[in-house]
């Protein structure tokens, strides 16, 4: 095959893309201009020189019809390679990627959540990496434009996560309507090629003839590489020559429309109606379907003719040889005619028990009527269209079915809560409203809450909801208003009273319904930040918890799970650990067989707090970069961002323990960097913490200071002060190296009496050893004190650390043999949490002593970090590379990468000598 002319720089960008790929390095490449440019011609160029190298190869071409139909690009890629086989070796495929792909498209169809979606992506996601597990692979989308929503929110997807994928992902489409969307989207990490016009010279190589001829069709097309050989073909079947410089005149009165007009106006009427059918059935249509629909009899030929005069291209479907020749098509064919086509489509289709999605597709261009179901199956293809993200497209299929039948309520309830999906609250409000006058339905009410919200702010859905519950008899409709209720008051800091007032009334539920366990996990959440006695705030997140029952409400809502996980946080702040550690089992094994990166990120940050609460310093550290590395490339949804700060947070406490303050200071600074300007979220206040610890390890006393006071600024404007994650601790380090004792000795006085009114052992421990340091003339008895009280804490590493500030203090005051006991049991804690910095110093308090205890060698298994020894226990137990990065939401090369690390830390050659030397 030919190059293209005037297309080097394109071919080049093509072939550089190829070669990464082949290295391990994915690519991503949108070839983008209008109709005509030649974006088909490079894509099939970039096709041939991929089977040149070995790629395997995957492809779809959108449609304008297909574009309402979810997962329709994806299909077409899926079913394409599994059409051309049979017998045992389809089977063969369908059980492998291309079977998961089709498994993850039919589940997705069975849970319109949002949540649903990410979790389908990320199924879609592993298929790819799997088809390129064992050679390259290419994926190629030519008029990506008329793809649907949901396969380009997939292209999107993968293109972020390419980066170590042996894949080139090369997608072909028209200039975005706008600058959002996923197209636009998809632009960001991809190498965009932006085809020119051809040259005068290059259309006179492509067509030949009298150079006056050439200069005018090259006038009258602006070097579109299409629309010139529509020309020279209408020039052909005029009988007026190329190389004879008087065509050149005529030339000028031939534009493209009046081309194709002619074109269509020189067949036979049959050939016509056929041409019209193959528009409105889109891609691939059927030459039988075509033929009954344009009530063609003499199919052979009405599809010769149209060959013949370069309209179709003829196989197993009769496909256009250009878009732009089907546009005009379609424009010949007038809105009432292109309307009894769609009906009549839409009959044939449902006789022939086509899927709901192809149906009405139709459907929404044909007239009321058509179907006396037609209501039904728009509804039926909107819920489709909903699961795969499409909240546009499906809107618009409900607003037909509300058309076919606008007295159903539970349509417009669906047409209403599709709309709020796509940000259109005002009319979602509308149409919420008038169903739930016609449906007396507690959700519908709150649904209609919820767009108030997104108009008014969440005060005005306050307001509706309060007087909606007082028209309302106690019940579990009612019940459902007061949970909706209290999480509109929950994002409001001047509402948190009047929700503490508000769910204390509900703190006797037992949990027993989703509603119940809404409000018992905002009740235990409100208990944490007000400071409530931690057995009473323990006690309530476990019946919010009710053994799994709160995280299987929380399946298919982000919402939910976030709800989940904050009931969850309250527990463990309440050192309900042992519970905590067994609803995080249960979520961690749901998340791996059927998860996204977001859910894997928020089992993992429920996951962090509790290792941290318990002291394992080491899996802190392993499941932040783990959590980070997870979201990395989501979009930063307020989520999102929540997340990123919790996972930085801790993974600043694991470096700052290892001593390296350096990594500790550089995960502050890239969330600071990438989420400057987002709105504050709690997560992010917390963060001012680190960041003083951070200071307070660089010796700047000053900083740390300030940082604590942003933080108190920022918890009293949301009226929140827990124990848990103090503002007051870093502050009165800070004010006793900058000499203000008093103030020191103030602020600690109050973190005792705080940690105290919360009653955790944990927090009252390290209050106590706080004040101890304030406090030099009482510093023996409230170590002593604070020791002892962490002995009933899980916080393991909390007693690491008064216990060498009791070994300290007590080889001060002159008690060595006292002291040695605290210091040698310090040490083996610290050990076991993971804190290089606790071990050294009860390492130097004995050293001081006079003892020599055992320096630690950093050796074998302990050279590993922390995300290594992950890795290496994984492979350790027999799991293969796919199945950890699985399990740890990051790619196979990732896992393959660390384990090359490991087998030279270690010294072996492979992961059969893991098991030996993990032991």
């Amino acid at each position: 095959m030919r190059e293209p002319l005037e297309r080097d720089s394109e071919i080049a960008h093509i072939r550089g893309a190829l070669d990464a790929a082949t290295r391990g390095e994915g690519r991503v490449v949108v070839i983008e201009g209008r109709a005509g440019i030649g974006k088909t011609r490079l894509v099939r160029e970039c096709r041939e020189l991929a089977k040149e190298r070995g790629f395997g190869r995957l492809q779809a071409v959108g449609d304008a019809l297909e574009s309402a139909m979810a997962w329709g690009v994806v299909r077409q890629m899926v079913e394409r390679s599994v059409s051309r086989y049979s017998g045992e070796i389809r089977e063969k495929i369908l059980a492998g990627p291309s079977g998961a792909a089709l498994k993850a498209l039919d589940g997705a169809a069975l849970d319109p959540s949002e949540a649903e979606l990410a979790r389908t992506l990320h199924s879609l996601w592993w298929v790819a990496v799997d088809l390129s597990s064992t050679r390259p692979l290419l994926i190629t989308v030519d008029d990506a434009h008329w793809a649907d929503h949901s396969s380009l929110q997939f292209l999107v997807y993968l293109s972020r996560r390419i980066a170590d994928l042996p894949i080139a992902l090369v997608v072909a489409t028209r200039p975005p309507a706008d600058n959002s969307g996923p197209l636009a989207q998809l632009s960001v990490s991809a190498d965009r090629l932006l085809p020119r016009p051809l040259t005068a010279e290059a259309i006179g190589a492509l067509v030949g003839g009298h150079p006056e001829v050439v200069n005018a069709l090259h006038a009258a097309t602006g070097g579109n590489p299409f629309l010139s050989g529509v020309l020279v073909d209408e020039l052909a079947a005029l009988g007026l020559p190329l190389d004879e410089a008087s065509t050149a005149e005529k030339v000028g009165t031939l534009g493209p429309s009046t081309v194709f007009r002619a074109t269509l106006g020189r067949l036979p009427s049959h050939a016509v109606a056929l041409a019209g059918a193959v528009a409105v059935l889109g891609t691939h249509a059927d030459p039988w379907q075509a033929a009954e629909l344009a009530e063609v009899d003499d199919l052979p030929a009405a599809v010769e003719a149209l060959a013949a005069a370069n309209v179709l291209v003829t196989g197993e479907h009769l496909e256009f040889v250009h878009p732009v020749v089907r546009e005009a098509v379609l424009s010949g064919l007038g809105p009432i005619a292109r309307a009894s086509l769609h009906a009549r489509a839409a009959k044939a289709l449902w006789e022939a028990h086509a899927t709901v999605d192809r149906v009405a597709a139709h459907l929404v261009h044909a007239p009321k009527g058509t179907l006396p179901n037609a209501a039904e199956v728009l509804r039926k293809a909107a819920s489709t269209l909903l699961s795969g993200g499409d909240a546009r497209t499906a809107a618009a299929h409900l607003a037909r079915a509300v058309d076919e039948k606008p007295d159903d309520a539970g349509l417009r309830a669906e047409l209403g809560r599709a709309l709020l999906r796509t940000g259109d609250a005002v009319n979602a409000h509308r149409h919420l409203k008038a169903a739930a006058q016609g449906l007396p339905d507690a959700e519908l009410v709150a649904a209609a809450a919820s767009a108030t919200a997104a108009l008014e702010g969440p005060a005005a859905a306050i307001a509706e909801l309060t007087e909606a519950i007082a028209a309302r008899p106690d019940g579990e409709s009612r019940l459902h208003l007061e949970a909706r209720l209290a999480v509109f008051r929950s994002f409001l800091p001047d509402q948190r009273r009047t929700a503490s007032a508000h769910l204390s009334a509900y703190a006797g539920l037992a949990g027993s319904t989703p509603d119940e366990r809404t409000l018992l996990g905002l009740l235990a959440q409100m208990g944490r930040y007000e400071v409530w006695p931690h057995d009473e705030v323990a006690a309530t997140a476990t019946r919010a918890l009710a053994n799994g029952a709160y995280l299987d409400d929380a399946t298919g809502s982000t919402d939910a799970m976030v709800a989940w996980l904050v009931a969850l946080l309250a527990l463990m702040a309440a050192d309900g650990v042992d519970i905590a550690r067994h609803e995080i089992e249960r979520a961690r094994l749901k998340v791996r067989t059927h998860g996204s990166p977001i859910e894997f990120a928020m089992v993992t940050n429920a996951m962090l707090f509790l290792n941290w609460r318990c002291g394992d310093m080491p899996a802190v550290e392993a499941g932040a970069e783990s959590a980070l590395a997870a979201v990395a490339h989501e979009d930063p949804v307020s989520e999102v961002i929540s997340l990123r700060a919790t996972s930085t947070h801790f993974a600043v406490y694991a470096a700052l323990e290892r001593g390296d303050v350096a990594a500790a200071s550089a995960f502050a600074t890239a969330f600071d960097s990438a989420h400057a300007g987002a709105r504050q979220t709690m997560p992010m206040i917390w963060l001012h913490e680190v960041r003083a610890l951070i200071a307070l390890a660089e010796g700047d006393a000053r900083r740390a200071l300030f940082e604590a006071y942003r933080q108190r600024d920022a918890m009293h404007q949301v009226h929140v002060d827990p124990p848990t994650i103090p503002w007051r601790a870093p502050a009165a380090r800070a004010a006793l190296l900058l000499g203000q004792h008093e103030l020191g000795l103030e602020l600690a006085t109050e973190q005792l009496e705080i940690a105290r009114r919360w009653g955790a052992a944990t927090e009252v421990g390290a209050a106590l050893r706080l004040l101890a340091h304030a406090d030099p003339r009482s510093r023996l008895e409230l170590l002593t004190e604070s020791a002892s009280v962490l002995e009933t804490s899980p916080a393991r590493l909390e007693l690491a650390r008064s216990l060498v500030d009791l070994g300290e203090a007590l080889r001060v005051a002159r008690r060595r043999s006292d002291a040695r006991e605290p210091l040698h049991r310090a040490i083996d804690l610290a050990a076991a949490c993971g804190s290089a910095v606790q071990r050294t110093r009860a390492v130097e308090a004995l050293e001081a002593l006079g003892d020599r205890p055992r320096r630690q060698v950093v050796l074998g298994a302990e050279a590993l970090t922390a995300s290594e020894r992950r890795v290496a226990d994984l492979a350790a137990t027999g799991r293969a590379n796919r199945e950890i990065a699985q399990e740890l939401f990051v790619t196979p090369k990732t896992v393959e990468n660390h384990l090359g690390r490991i087998y030279t830390k270690l010294g072996i050659a492979g992961r059969r000598d893991l098991a030996r030397v993990l032991a």
